[in-house]
């Protein structure tokens, strides 16, 4: 009778467990599909195209006045607290930059690069959804 019990209790722990984590994976899905599509800032033809593969974002950037998207910018970026992240690289000029989506609008707020300090001035710029 004990081995059933603790079978029992293993069993609930398990499912619990399960259970809660296809909870995540459904929050995480829905997350990334609010931020998936194609983004455009009609002020300056600026385009951000966005997909999702292996937990993290694919960040395609260009202008569309002067660039096709296959001459674009592409980055990284990561999901953390609702947000899109994209660390500061160096390397390749790209700034640290966190993308907040808000209803059909993405609001990419940026930090200025290579100043040797931590910046507290964000640029702002606001794009809307072009398609999905």
């Amino acid at each position: 009778m004990v081995i059933y019990i603790n079978s029992f209790i293993l069993f609930m722990v398990l499912f619990l467990a399960n259970g809660n984590n296809t909870a995540q994976s459904s929050k995480l899905k829905q997350t990334e599909k609010h931020y998936e599509g194609l983004w455009v800032d009609k002020k300056t033809t600026r385009y951000l195209e966005i997909s999702f593969k292996d937990g993290y974002a694919t960040i395609i950037d260009w202008t569309g006045k002067f660039q096709k998207r296959e001459s674009g910018d592409s980055y990284k970026a990561f999901l953390k607290n609702g947000k899109l992240i994209m660390p500061e690289d160096t390397e390749h000029h790209a700034t640290y930059s966190e993308i907040i989506a808000k209803d059909q609008t993405l609001i990419c707020l940026t930090k200025s690069i290579g100043t040797g300090e931590i910046s507290t001035t964000w640029d702002r710029q606001t794009f809307t959804r072009v398609r999905r």
